[in-house]
């Protein structure tokens, strides 16, 4: 056969038109093998993104995307007073940065 390639799991001729050997059924595509590590990779950094969050936070994303009307509305309250913070801080830098020339 002229279109046959080497599967790199194997190491046995297969057909090449088709993306898996037909021995072991993994990709002979190196385009698909490359897409196929880069999906493995992204997956594992969202998995440690995951673990590495704190208790607070996911509890402030099971909020976040709650279907339950009482969680929405305790999520929008420390919005609220979040943003109140925030605002707070800000005027008292804008004043230090004033007051100091």
């Amino acid at each position: 056969m002229l279109n046959e390639k080497k599967c790199p799991a194997c190491g046995k001729w297969t057909d090449g038109s088709k993306s898996r050997c037909a021995f072991c059924d993994s990709l002979i595509d190196p385009t698909l093998i490359a897409a196929e590590n880069r999906k493995k990779r992204d997956e594992e950094t969202r998995k440690k993104e995951l673990a590495e969050e704190n208790r607070f936070e996911r509890y402030l994303r099971k909020l976040q995307y709650s279907d339950k009307w009482y969680h929405k509305l305790f999520f929008g309250i420390l919005n609220v007073f979040f943003n109140i913070y925030m605002a707070i801080l800000s005027f008292f830098i804008w004043l230090i940065t004033i007051v100091s020339g």
